[in-house]
C-alpha cells in the first residue's frame, strides 16, 4: 500500500520537534503525528505533502516516510499543479486529502487513485461564486469513487449535506477526547478582574478586532477586566494598532503563538472564551471551543453558521451577530458582571461538551478506510451524518 496525505502543515517540522522533546502547538498534535509516523511502517511508502511553509523540498524521514512541503501560492492557496508532480513521483494508490480542492480530486478519479477527503472545513457560502464553487465541490464529492468524505463535528458534515454530498457517506469525526469536563470544578466569577481569552488565529476573518472593540466598550462600562488574545496572524499589527488608538494596552495582551499546554492552561484559569468569527470564515469547529468547555469556561460567541446548532440557546454560551462589537460586548458583560447566570453557565458547560463531541476520531475513521484489521466502512455505520441526524431528530 502506498498512501499519500495532503495537509495544510508541514509533518517534517513538527515530527522531528516532537520526537525530540517538543511541545505541541496545538490540541492533539502528537496524536496525529504519531498516527502517521506508525500508520508508515504498514506500508511500502507514505508521503506527506504540507503546504504552510515557505520552502519547497523533500525530506525522507525513513525508508517509508517522506515528508514535503509544497508552499501555497494567491493568498494562501494551493499549488495543484505543483502537488500532483509531487504525487505523480510518490506514486499513491491511496490518498487522504485533509483540504477541498477539486483540481487534486480531479486528478485522482483520472488515474482511479482511492481517495479519502477528510476535512474541517464549512461550505455556507454567501457570494454566488462560492456557492457555484461549493456545487460543483458537492458534486464531485458525491461520485461513487469517493466513498466516504469525513468533516470535523456534525455542523460542518451539515453542511456538505447541504450542498449535494449523500449523508449515508459523510462521517462526522473527531479528535481523541483527553481534556473532559469531568476533570475541572464548575467556576465562579473571580474576585478580581475578569479574564477574557480569545486562542486562534489573529485575522479579521476570525473577528480579532471585534475583541478589541468589544474592550474597548467594556472599558468604558467600567468593567474590571484583561483580554489575553493568543495566536499568530497578519491582523496581529492591526490588533496592536488598535489596542494602541483605544488606550487599551493595560487591559488587552497579544501573546503571540503559545505551545498547547500554556494555551490549556490559560483557558482553565479563564472567565471567559470567545470565538466571534465571520460568517465568511470556513470555521469547522474549533478546538479552543471543545477546551473551553472542558475547563468549565463559559463562551461569547458569533453567530456563525456552524455554531448554530450547538450554541444558540444554550445557557453555557451566548451568541452576538457577527461583526458586531457592541452586541460581542453585551454577550461578555451578561456573563460577567451576574454570578448566577455565570455559575449556571460553567455548569451546563459539561452536558454541552458531552453533546457536541462525536465519538468516531480521525484514526479510526482512517482505518475503517483502509479496511485495517477487519474495519470497514461499514463498521462505522452508525457513526454517519445520516445515523447521528436520526438520533438528533
Amino acid at each position: 500500500m502506498r498512501i499519500a496525505i495532503v495537509q495544510y502543515g508541514v509533518f517534517h517540522g513538527r515530527f522531528e520537534e516532537l520526537r525530540t522533546g517538543g511541545s505541541e502547538t496545538y490540541y492533539a498534535q502528537r496524536y496525529s503525528v504519531d498516527f502517521v509516523a506508525d500508520l508508515a511502517e504498514r506500508c511500502e511508502f507514505l508521503g506527506v505533502c504540507g503546504v504552510l511553509g515557505k520552502k519547497a523540498e523533500e525530506v525522507a524521514l525513513s525508508d517509508r516516510l517522506h515528508s514535503a512541503c509544497v508552499p501555497a501560492i494567491r493568498g494562501g492557496a494551493m499549488d495543484s499543479p505543483s502537488i500532483i508532480r509531487l504525487l505523480e513521483k510518490w506514486r499513491p494508490d491511496r490518498l487522504i486529502l485533509q483540504a477541498p480542492d477539486r483540481p487534486l480530486l480531479k486528478w485522482a478519479l483520472r488515474n482511479k487513485i482511492e481517495t479519502l477527503p477528510l476535512l474541517a472545513d464549512s461550505f455556507e457560502q454567501k457570494s454566488f461564486r462560492r456557492q457555484a464553487q461549493a456545487f460543483l465541490l458537492g458534486r464531485l464529492l458525491n461520485k461513487p469513487a469517493f466513498r466516504a468524505v469525513g468533516n470535523h463535528n456534525v455542523p460542518s458534515c451539515i453542511s456538505l449535506k447541504r450542498i449535494g454530498i449523500d449523508a449515508a457517506k459523510i462521517y462526522p469525526w473527531d479528535w481523541p477526547h483527553e481534556v473532559r469536563p469531568e476533570a475541572n470544578p464548575v467556576k465562579s466569577l473571580p474576585e478580581g478582574p475578569a479574564e477574557l481569552v480569545y486562542v486562534g488565529t489573529v485575522a479579521e476573518a476570525k473577528g480579532v478586532a471585534e475583541c478589541v472593540e468589544a474592550a474597548r466598550i467594556l472599558k468604558s462600562d467600567g468593567i474590571d477586566f484583561k483580554m489575553t488574545i493568543i495566536g499568530g496572524g497578519g491582523f496581529s499589527q492591526g490588533a496592536e494598532a488598535l489596542i494602541a488608538r483605544h488606550d487599551l494596552s493595560e487591559q488587552v495582551r497579544l501573546t503571540g503563538r503559545l505551545s498547547h499546554e500554556q494555551v490549556f492552561e490559560t483557558l482553565r484559569s479563564a472567565t471567559l472564551s470567545m470565538a466571534p468569527s465571520w460568517h465568511a470564515y470556513p470555521e469547522g469547529l474549533p478546538m479552543t471551543i471543545y477546551e473551553a468547555l472542558a475547563t468549565r469556561t463559559p463562551l461569547a460567541l458569533s453567530d456563525h453558521p456552524m455554531f448554530q446548532l450547538y450554541f444558540k440557546d444554550t445557557p453555557a454560551a451566548r451568541m452576538a451577530p457577527e461583526r458586531n462589537p457592541e452586541a460581542l460586548a453585551s454577550a461578555i458583560k451578561a456573563l460577567i458582571t451576574d454570578q448566577a447566570a455565570y455559575a449556571a453557565a460553567s455548569e451546563a458547560t459539561g452536558d454541552l461538551w458531552n453533546k457536541v463531541k462525536c465519538d468516531l476520531t480521525w484514526g479510526t475513521l482512517i482505518k475503517a478506510w483502509l479496511g485495517e484489521n477487519g474495519a470497514s466502512l461499514n463498521s462505522i455505520r452508525e457513526e454517519s451524518l445520516e445515523a447521528r441526524l436520526a438520533k438528533l431528530s
